[in-house]
């Protein structure tokens, strides 16, 4: 390939990752639209059973799509296409079906308590995806840890102030532990194959500074700490280090940005 060629190769992949994330971000603003439409249906008995009809067409849709993602993905590999910069590939349509029926499939079961949820988690994924094609893997990774460190001293929190579910602080920490355990052993394994994955089609090089792992145990370590420290020492205590875990974030995501320039 020449030089000219290579250029607009990288070109067309810039395009391409920024394309992705616009439409992602662009398919999480009309979702929650959707879902606040839903929602205004269902707090009002007048009009429950139209919020319902309106979750159940939104269901029927996404699980069409699903299928049809299927299909799409099956034709893609049987005639061999490279889509890996096609916005609309069977894989991506796929993602975002899933997605729509998860959400819809838990709203339909449990009603309009859970909806209002996903307006804190679907820009939240829809960072992470940001994330992930624009920062460094590490970072990515960092994001995670402190993303699930929040939500295990969120739900530590909660528990330690009821009766009856307090032994679910104590699964939080339980949860912790194992996935830092799954973490290291992971990160163990790929630095002694080399570091590489396939991202897109194609192996490439996952972590690329020579400081990513060690970022990236401590990381999963302070926050199974912070994790532990909040379910022992209290739901105060705990409320304050769950902004620990986003200050901790921050930190990081100045570091990498500048890092980037």
């Amino acid at each position: 390939m020449t030089a000219k060629k290579q250029i607009k190769h990288k070109i067309s992949e810039r395009d391409a990752v920024t394309n992705k994330v616009l439409a992602v971000f662009t398919i999480c603003i009309v979702g929650i639209f959707v879902l606040m439409l839903i929602y205004g249906q269902l707090i009002n008995a007048s009009t429950w059973d139209r919020g319902r009809l309106i979750a159940r067409i939104v269901l029927g849709l996404s699980i069409v799509g699903v299928i049809a993602s299927l299909v799409k993905i099956h034709l893609e590999r049987k005639r061999g296409e490279d889509v890996r910069l096609r916005l609309t590939r069977g894989l991506h349509l796929l993602v975002v079906f899933a997605v729509m029926t998860v959400v819809m499939l838990t709203v339909v079961i449990i009603g309009y308590p859970i909806v209002r949820s996903y307006y804190i988690i679907l820009p939240v994924l829809a960072a992470y995806y940001l994330i992930f094609h624009s920062y460094p893997r590490e970072f990515f990774v960092v994001t995670l840890n402190c993303g699930v460190a929040a939500g295990l001293l969120w739900l530590g929190r909660k528990a330690l102030g009821t009766t009856n579910f307090r032994y679910v602080a104590w699964l939080a920490i339980a949860a912790g532990v194992v996935l830092v355990v799954l973490q290291v052993l992971l990160l163990l394994r790929t630095k002694r194959v080399g570091s590489s994955g396939m991202v897109d089609g194609k192996r490439v090089k996952l972590f690329q500074s020579p400081h990513a792992y060690a970022i990236m145990y401590i990381t999963s370590l302070l926050m199974l700490v912070m994790v532990v420290c909040g379910v022992l020492l209290g739901t105060q205590i705990a409320y304050y280090l769950m902004y620990a875990t986003f200050a901790y974030l921050f930190v990081c995501a100045v570091y990498y940005t500048v890092k980037m320039l």
